[in-house]
């Protein structure tokens, strides 16, 4: 079941993490680009740490990119202060492109999401842990759009798991990732910052499908607390609400 909502996720997210209006936000807010907002934004939830452990919860993104980005902080905000303004741009994409989805299905998407949160535990990933600690916003649509990142949350940190099970580090994960060109290779290490030179691919592809296999394996137990019935009014749910686009404003 995990992977029948990962890629519908994946997906909707996507919208509004790579959204230009959301680079344009974090500009406006005072970052020197956009993408710094993302780095802030996410690991904010842990607070104004030193960046080498915000860096260690992201894992996928390279420390020295981190390290700028917390020390690109806006005057008068605190690392918390730039999460909670990257929740606002969750919540009002959510509203906006789930302004005509039926509240039924809202309301599955945020009761039945939450329930598979909170049987995970805090421990399996700070940053999930951060972000289901979030205070929900009051709208339907906004609660569901926040539900949907605290989901992408929680697979991300059983993958973070997987990898370290599966003796791959995150650079790896990036060199050898079974998407399609270019979101997989050197290439695409080096357009997130990394700096080479990158070990052989072709040595660790296998591990790294297991990875996806056991990051899989690792989330059963969370999806096991709903019932069959629930599980399938889920994933159909989460279909049905991913495929909304909030639009070009956050």
């Amino acid at each position: 079941m995990a992977e029948a909502i990962t890629e519908p996720i994946q997906l909707y997210t996507r919208r509004w993490m790579l959204a230009p209006a959301t680079d344009q936000y974090g500009v406006d807010l005072g970052f020197e680009k956009g993408s710094q907002f993302w780095v802030v934004g996410r690991a904010g939830v842990l607070g104004s740490c030193p960046p080498e452990i915000a860096a260690a919860a992201i894992a996928f993104e390279p420390p020295a990119i981190v390290r700028r980005a917390w020390s690109a902080v806006p005057q008068g905000l605190s690392h918390h202060d730039v999460a909670l303004e990257y929740k606002g741009v969750i919540v009002r994409w959510a509203e906006r492109a789930f302004r005509d989805v039926d509240l039924e299905i809202l309301a599955q998407v945020d009761l039945l999401g939450r329930r598979i949160a909170h049987a995970a535990p805090a421990s399996l990933g700070v940053l999930f842990a951060g972000w289901r600690g979030l205070d929900p916003p009051e709208s339907a649509a906004g609660r569901a759009g926040l539900t949907i990142h605290v989901l992408r949350e929680l697979r991300g940190a059983a993958h973070i798991c997987a990898l370290a099970a599966s003796g791959l580090t995150p650079l790896d994960a990036i060199l050898a990732a079974p998407h399609p060109p270019p979101r997989t290779g050197p290439k695409y290490a080096e357009r997130m910052g990394w700096v080479g030179p990158f070990r052989e691919v072709s040595e660790i592809r296998e591990a790294r499908l297991d990875a996806e296999v056991l990051t899989s394996t690792i989330l059963v137990p969370y999806f096991g607390v709903l019932s069959s019935r629930e599980l399938g009014e889920l994933r159909e749910a989460i279909t049905t609400v991913c495929q909304y686009d909030g639009g070009s404003r956050v």
